[in-house]
């Protein structure tokens, strides 16, 4: 498989202070010799409280949870560019270009999700307020920008890619694929059952003109021994409180299909790359034939803390196992952490 990025993500652990909630430092981790570098916050972000919101083209996003005013935080150059206010919740954040190579042309982003939809909207440079894109479907999972071009494309239902030009001054919409759901995904139905998991999709780009998807299938109660249960399970006649049974990926399936058109297929495995999936913009990898793996299931993340925020890990395609990151998901991580790649880090 091709690479979209010659380099491996840096691992992002904000570190809060437990009692006021404010962001002290941001640690990176090198997966490449499991080493953390702190990085110190500047003066204009010390006693705030922000989240994590996105990290695309090297930069962070992040979310004022007072002001609700986004912004973008740069952790190489220290430089920040401030964000129109959003009126709905930013699930994720990206770029279409750096804005530290193209300020005049690139545009953030913006997945928003009003009560069950997920909605795209957009910001250019010293925008005063967020665009709708033009001629939206119901819904998008995950969007990923082509830098090269200026293009944004998003995975909408029943796996239907569409695009749009922003360097147009009215974005209008292209599908580029539209295709039916391939036999494999209808199997997968079957190992994963709607009463029991929870899927999530993800969009990546890869050299060649392809595109990839990644469907995380998140079993919703999860016993010790590994079994997916449903919720009526976790109550017992012996015990006051349910059984700790917290969500977890379980499985991935990859798929790829040309951007000119034509029928998703099934990938069998990543060869010299992996895939970086979470709250980022989807990323591709110099790591070995692996999806790598952050907890973003946003609407459960704080229903508990046993039951949110240690779904970290990385799924190995040659045999279908799961490894520990850093041993990060032992214990909850409250901000969690995103994968984001530095210059550095080729």
């Amino acid at each position: 498989m091709a690479s979209s990025s010659s380099s491996s993500p840096f691992l992002m652990h904000p570190v809060a202070d437990e009692n006021t909630k404010e962001i002290q430092h941001l640690s990176f981790y090198n997966l490449k010799n499991n080493k953390p570098y702190n990085l110190k916050l500047p003066p204009c972000l010390k006693n705030t409280q922000f989240q994590c919101i996105g990290s695309s083209k090297g930069w962070l996003a992040f979310l004022n949870q007072t002001l609700k005013n986004p912004f973008l935080f740069n952790p190489s150059s220290q430089a920040l560019i401030h964000l129109p206010q959003n009126h709905h919740q930013i699930t994720k954040l990206i770029l279409s270009q750096d804005p530290s190579l193209r300020p005049h042309t690139y545009a953030a982003v913006a997945i928003q999700t009003p009560l069950i939809s997920g909605k795209l909207s957009f910001s250019r440079n010293r925008d005063a307020t967020w665009h709708d894109l033009s001629n939206p479907s119901e819904t998008y999972y995950d969007a990923v920008c082509c830098d090269a071009t200026n293009t944004l494309f998003a995975l909408a239902p029943r796996l239907q890619v569409e695009s749009w030009n922003l360097n147009d001054d009215s974005p209008t919409k292209t599908t580029v694929i539209r295709a039916s759901f391939p036999r494999s995904l209808c199997l997968a139905k079957e190992a994963f059952p709607r009463d029991l998991y929870s899927s999530q999709l993800y969009l990546a780009l890869a050299s060649g003109g392809g595109i990839v998807t990644a469907v995380r299938y998140v079993g919703d109660y999860v016993r010790y021994d590994g079994e997916a249960v449903c919720e009526g399970d976790t109550l017992t006649d012996y015990m006051a409180a349910p059984l700790v049974c917290p969500y977890r990926t379980m499985g991935f399936r990859v798929l790829r299909a040309d951007v000119s058109g034509g029928d998703w297929g099934d990938v069998e495995g990543l060869g010299d790359y992996a895939m970086f999936v979470g709250g980022n913009e989807t990323a591709v990898g110099l790591r070995k034939n692996a999806i790598y793996f952050t907890d973003d299931y946003w609407e459960r993340i704080d229903e508990d803390y046993s039951y949110g925020g240690h779904d970290f890990g990385v799924f190995c395609m040659k045999d279908s196992r799961f490894e520990h990151v850093l041993h990060l998901e032992m214990d909850k991580i409250n901000p969690p952490p995103f994968w984001i790649t530095l210059p550095s880090s080729t």
